[in-house]
């Protein structure tokens, strides 16, 4: 959906004029050759997988040949070299590849559904999102089907929500406005109701019945109170709470902290029972 003929604000250079200053020769290529056929006529539904030069072959071969004819294209046989050369245009490759992504193929028949055939992408057209399409089809349906036909709008809004607005005389009674007569048939049907068990009385969002509060009476406790503080339980299994991992790095770490203070206390106990030593052998 991008314009091609855009240009921008320094230089005034379109993307094509772009590629050619830059010296991306096959960029500029392609983007002349879409300029070219801008619209892919393979996913039109008027497309028809009938190769045009295919009679013109088929002419040519059905001619009779004069024996120089013969004796040239022995000759060309015979002494041209094999050598890669490019797809040429509109040629059998072009042609097998339209033929395999039209929508008549039975590669994408069978695959997806096109939306709108008669609108196949081009260059520089903007594509609308499916939704927006399938509105646009459902709008002009509903335009064209008569008003009063009910199972046409179930068709169309198979896959979609559809609220009906009731009339008032089938609307909810909390919705309408209060009288006299209907204030007094909902107290008659709350009298009925009111004899009824919970789990058969009629709930909705808009009255979900008769509903007992729950009260809960908790004595206050005296000023004095101090709650006990939960202690933490040694094994981390009976915890319903998750624990910090430890990491073997740090294990290791106060393992050897653990080690160097034991080492610690042994050199200053070994040091001390020196110095004692000593002084028992003066005395």
């Amino acid at each position: 959906g991008a314009n091609v003929h855009a240009t921008d604000p320094s230089r005034g250079l379109t993307s094509w004029e772009w590629a050619c200053y830059t010296g991306r020769s096959e960029s500029a290529f392609i983007m002349q050759k879409l300029m070219d056929r801008p619209c892919a006529e393979q996913f039109c539904d008027q497309y028809k997988p009938e190769w045009p030069k295919m009679k013109e072959l088929l002419a040519k071969a059905a001619e009779p040949k004069s024996c120089l004819q013969r004796i040239s294209e022995c000759m060309r046989a015979a002494v041209s070299f094999r050598s890669f050369y490019g797809p040429e245009e509109d040629g059998v490759l072009d042609h097998m590849v339209k033929v395999t992504t039209s929508l008549s193929s039975p590669f994408i028949a069978l695959s997806c559904r096109t939306v709108c055939p008669g609108s196949p992408p081009s260059v520089g057209k903007r594509r609308l999102a499916v939704q927006e399409i399938l509105r646009k089809q459902r709008a002009e349906e509903i335009r064209s089907q008569d008003k009063d036909h009910f199972s046409s709008y179930e068709k169309l809004f198979q896959n979609s929500k559809v609220t009906l607005i009731p009339k008032k005389k089938d609307r909810r009674a909390s919705l309408q406005p209060i009288s006299l007569a209907v204030s007094q048939v909902n107290t008659v049907a709350a009298r009925k109701a009111s004899l009824l068990p919970l789990h058969l009385l009629r709930r909705s969002s808009v009255r979900p019945g008769f509903v007992i509060p729950k009260v809960r009476i908790s004595k206050a406790p005296p000023p004095t109170f101090q709650p006990e503080k939960a202690r933490r339980r040694s094994s981390a299994k009976d915890d319903p709470y998750l624990q910090i991992p430890k990491w073997r790095y740090k294990e290791l770490k106060e393992e050897r902290k653990k080690a160097e203070e034991q080492e610690k206390k042994k050199a200053a106990e070994a040091q001390k029972q020196r110095q004692v030593s000593p002084a028992r052998c003066r005395t």
